[in-house]
């Protein structure tokens, strides 16, 4: 810093602010002569842009940031900030070549096997794990951005106390100081608050401190929880079990609220092995059918060959009827489209006994899951295709409404809150804010300043799992290893670290803690390192995995007797936004600003409403409307959803967040709070009032039907082939590429099968992660401005109370007749001699033009400097293979063109032989959990995409425009017939 800016006095200024009185001196210094000037001398961008209407906010943002910066660049910890430069390199590390480590990506506690790519020592990239058994090499959309979360600068960058910059030095002796009255106590009065646990060396250091302090109580906190599933079990088999799907057997599957292929804990595993048995089910003649029954409509039910809208409340009573049925008896309650649906699945089940699913989601009642448990007990499916095994998360917990029960009486006098965010994500008739008020001392920690770090005592940085040690266990019980790829960033502490001092006092090594927990008691070292060195490679214990156990269905309880509702009763369902989750990474630009699969929102979350109820309340999207219960209200636009419940309102979790000057404050409304304490996912007997103001959410796309046109095509069982070859048969006066053949020139083409892809978004966050592409904001998506390379379209046909859905994944065609080339006035965009359509920046000229030839519109103009003021650490994700682009040039997707050339170089070192099939994976493809897109050369008959273009579903967009595209698609599935 230059030292004619007086910081000491903006320093002294920051210090004097205490608790909420904190955030009230930012604003005063913000506003001061001195930091005005240490801004405009220091980041000149940045104080442009504090000249915006919004820069009050921005200037408290920069004192924040410099304030939090510079006091924890103090804190030496425990000597982390000590780093030297080595002058002999490490083993392995080659200046600019990747290096890639096996570790996981964690989801509310469970595994995901991922690969992190790192370039000099920075991880810039996450692919899937091929050799895991659970996730197999696919990934979701939040293990994608977690490489951004690592780099977040909205991240907990120091400890506070009571609301001022601290250090850990001094947290530790507080508790040094506290430890001895805690241990005179027994524990009593201490409360433990974690997320899910299913790591097996977490679990041993929670057992540890329950030794220490026996009296020490222990619950969990989620925003999505897995309690129903767990309870619903217990009712049916007298415990607590894991439930997994075995498709390959399968011929039917039913849904009730299911989940199957949605966001979730097991969102990659299950839609691959649905995927993989759906494709064979078809090539031995007999589909997999998908039936599904939601209130709001999910990716499970969007992908259904038979789906139909329930009422959250009636759920249950079709269980029962289908229960019913199977047992011999008849339905009671079912009506209309319900009754024909539910006619349609029992047969299905019937007729598939012993080789049928029925499932039930995260958001389905105990009793719900109980029924599911019994109706695939009757119809023979236990134990061949659904299979249980012990619970992969730790039991034995208590409830967060427990924990908020026990604060307000005053029983608790420590309160441990371990990586999690109550405050926010507890449903609102808790009132936990207001119980926790009544704690003595409450510690926080968590990888951001929260809205519960803002009411604890201390709040503690968190590291990422990125730069962890540790493990946990997939769905499937596999125990999947943790392992850092870069020192922490911000001196945080793993939450495993963290329990080990609370326990014995003393700073441990999450390594040790790791290895302690692996090690057999008789193993000798030698054996030991050699066990953990191979499970560090590989990213997972081998033959970890849950073995199924034979369950005994109790005795069923009397019926419970649901009170009917009038037919204008307005129910509100809750469920996870398909984006962001329950809010605890809303602070991600990449997840804020990826399209919602079924609505295209971005930025916020809206009120889902049905068409026949917006037709009866006069509703169009982005009126405001307010839903109230209970004396709770919320606010947010209305949003017309094909597919859902008639009298149902659907509201998403994860927004509306207060955190000041975070990313995510501000944006959407806060449904929990109107989430009830005991179903936290259905409140019946809502109001629903229009308020007469208007605000139209942010979408990426307008248009939901095709309009006539055949964009995607269905290829019903046993009928003629719906794909063709007359796009490459048109005349054209350009000349033919070479012949396919092993001594050809490559010819890279895609294919993206149609019925695999679930709509679940994993390829864009991918492709923006490798290619560097920015987020622009809500006001530039507004104005049409957004820079995804890669789109997936949603499309709706038939009755929109009930209609088909159907993506469709749309990058760049690298058509061979290609538009674009023709239109460019500078030769900016043409073709290479292995069939790629490039776009050379420099030469370009910002006429767009060559957006304008396009006919599917997949080419993005850089309209802004989006990313010159990245802050620094944001840059260190950039992929050094990819330009970052400055304004003013065409971007769009190349096929992944620096992986190309990087296989070409390995492949020149072996006498310049060909690129085996499959060496070039594009950054979509990888992440696709379903493995619906498929990538290769043309020139080789042998390669899979050579095989995928002589399906007989394969068939080009737009053919019939002559453009000639490389990228192709086979089309969906569907049964014969979907008579009655």
């Amino acid at each position: 810093m230059t030292g004619h800016h007086d910081i000491g006095a903006i320093r002294a200024r920051l210090a004097s602010g205490d608790g909420p009185s904190f955030w009230r001196s930012l604003d005063a210094v913000a506003d001061t002569a001195e930091f005005r000037s240490y801004l405009e001398a220091e980041f000149p961008a940045a104080a442009r842009l504090a000249a915006a209407p919004e820069r009050r906010g921005f200037l408290k943002l920069m004192a924040a940031s410099f304030a939090l910066a510079g006091l924890s660049a103090c804190d030496s910890g425990d000597g982390r900030h000590n780093e030297l430069p080595y002058v002999n390199a490490p083993e392995r590390i080659v200046p600019g070549a990747p290096l890639s480590y096996a570790s996981s990506a964690l989801f509310d506690g469970f595994a995901n096997g991922i690969l992190v790519t790192t370039r000099n020592g920075r991880p810039l990239k996450i692919e899937g794990n091929p050799d895991h058994p659970w996730s197999r090499g696919g990934t979701d959309i939040l293990a994608q951005a977690s490489v951004l979360g690592l780099y977040d600068p909205f991240r907990s960058q120091a400890v506070q106390h009571i609301g001022r910059p601290s250090s850990w030095a001094a947290f530790q002796g507080a508790m040094l100081a506290q430890m001895p009255v805690w241990q005179a106590k027994g524990g009593e009065g201490l409360a433990l608050l974690t997320g899910p646990v299913t790591s097996p060396s977490l679990q041993a250091e929670i057992a540890r401190m329950r030794e220490t302090y026996p009296a020490m109580r222990w619950y969990v906190s989620a925003g999505v929880a897995r309690d129903s599933l767990y309870d619903g079990a217990k009712r049916a088999f007298g415990r607590p079990v894991e439930t997994l799907l075995d498709f390959t057997s399968a011929r039917t599957i039913v849904a009730l609220d299911g989940d199957i292929l949605d966001l979730g804990p097991g969102q990659v595993g299950l839609s691959r092995r649905w995927s993989e048995a759906r494709k064979a089910s078809y090539a031995a003649g007999h589909l997999l059918t998908l039936h599904a029954a939601a209130a709001t409509p999910t990716l499970t039910s969007a992908k259904a060959d038979y789906a139909v809208a329930v009422p959250g409340a009636r759920m249950e009573a079709l269980a029962r009827d289908l229960l019913s049925l199977a047992e011999g008896g008849s339905a009671s309650s079912a009506d209309g489209a319900s009754e024909a649906w539910l006619k349609r699945a029992f047969a299905a089940l019937n007729e598939a006994r012993g080789a049928g699913i029925v499932t039930a989601g995260l958001c389905g009642s105990p009793e719900l899951h109980a029924l599911v448990h019994r109706l695939n007990g009757a119809l023979g499916n236990a134990g061949t295709t659904v299979r249980h095994t012990a619970p992969a998360q730790a039991i034995g917990a208590g409830a967060l409404r427990d924990l908020s029960t026990a604060m307000a009486e005053g029983s608790v006098e420590t309160l441990i809150v371990l990586g999690v965010n109550p405050v926010y994500e507890a449903p609102g008739a808790l009132g936990f804010a207001q119980a926790m008020e009544r704690v003595p001392l409450k510690i926080h920690t968590g990888l951001y300043y929260d809205e519960t770090a803002a009411h604890s005592d201390w709040h503690l940085p968190l590291a990422h799992p990125l730069e962890s040690w540790g493990d946990a266990r997939s769905l499937d019980g596999t125990v999947s290893l943790v392992q850092p790829t870069v020192a922490p960033l911000y001196n945080g502490r793993s939450a495993n670290e963290m329990l080990a001092f609370l326990d014995r006092g003393t700073i441990a090594n999450g390594l040790d803690l790791l290895k302690r927990q692996m090690r057999g008691g008789s193993e000798d070292d030698t054996a030991f390192q050699a066990r953990f060195e191979d499970a560090l490679r590989s990213g997972f214990l081998p033959d970890s995995a849950a073995k199924p156990e034979t369950m005994a269905l109790t005795a069923s309880g009397p019926a419970p007797t649901v009170a009917p509702s009038s037919d204008d009763a307005i129910e509100v369902v809750f469920r996870p936004d398909p984006t962001v989750w329950d809010g605890t990474l809303a602070d991600l630009g990449w997840l804020q600003e990826l399209p919602k699969p079924l609505t295209k929102i971005v930025w916020e979350n809206v009120v889902g409403i049905s068409p026949k109820l917006a037709e009866r309340r006069s509703l169009a999207n982005g009126d405001i409307v307010r839903i109230a219960a209970d004396g709770h209200a919320i606010e947010g636009p209305a949003w017309i959803t094909p597919g859902q419940a008639e009298n149902t309102v659907s509201l998403s979790l994860g927004y509306g967040r207060d955190v000041p000057d975070h990313l995510s404050r501000g944006l959407g409304y806060d449904a929990n709070a109107l989430r009830p304490a005991m179903d936290p996912w259905l409140l019946a007997g809502a109001t629903l009032e229009k308020t007469g103001r208007r605000r139209l959410p942010a979408t990426t796309q307008d248009l939901g039907t095709m309009e006539g046109m055949d964009l995607v095509r269905v290829q019903r069982q046993g009928a003629e082939p719906v794909g063709d070859t007359k796009a490459y048969e048109l005349a054209s006066f350009y000349p033919k590429p070479a012949a396919a053949g092993r001594g050809a020139t490559a010819a890279w083409a895609m294919a993206i099968d149609l019925d695999a892809c679930i709509g679940c978004n994993a390829c864009i966050t991918a492709c923006q992660s490798e290619n560097n592409i920015p987020v622009v904001g809500r006001e530039e998506v507004e104005r049409g401005r957004w820079m995804g390379w890669l789109r997936v379209d949603r499309y709706y046909a038939g009755d929109l109370d009930a209609p088909d859905t159907h993506f469709q994944p749309v990058p760049c065609m690298h058509c061979e007749n290609a538009p674009c080339e023709v239109g460019c006035p500078v030769e900016a965009t043409l073709h290479d001699s292995e069939g790629l359509n490039l776009q050379v920046y420099n030469r370009c000229v910002g006429t767009r033009t060559c957006q304008s030839y396009c006919p599917y519109k997949v080419r993005r103009f850089n309209y802004l400097d989006y990313t010159g003021d990245m802050p620094a650490v944001a840059q260190q994700q950039r992929n050094p293979d990819v330009t970052v682009r400055a304004r003013g040039v065409m971007e769009k997707c190349t096929y992944c063109v620096q992986r190309i050339a990087a296989a070409r170089i390995d492949s020149a070192k072996d006498a310049h032989a060909p690129i085996p099939d499959g060496t070039v994976e594009t950054a979509c493809q990888g992440a696709c959990p379903t493995r619906a897109i498929t990538f290769g050369n043309l020139s080789d008959p042998e390669s899979q995409v050579n095989k995928a273009r002589g399906d007989g579903r394969n068939y080009a967009l737009l053919g019939d425009l002559n453009t000639r595209p490389r990228t192709t698609y086979l089309a969906s599935l569907a049964p014969a017939a979907r008579e009655g």
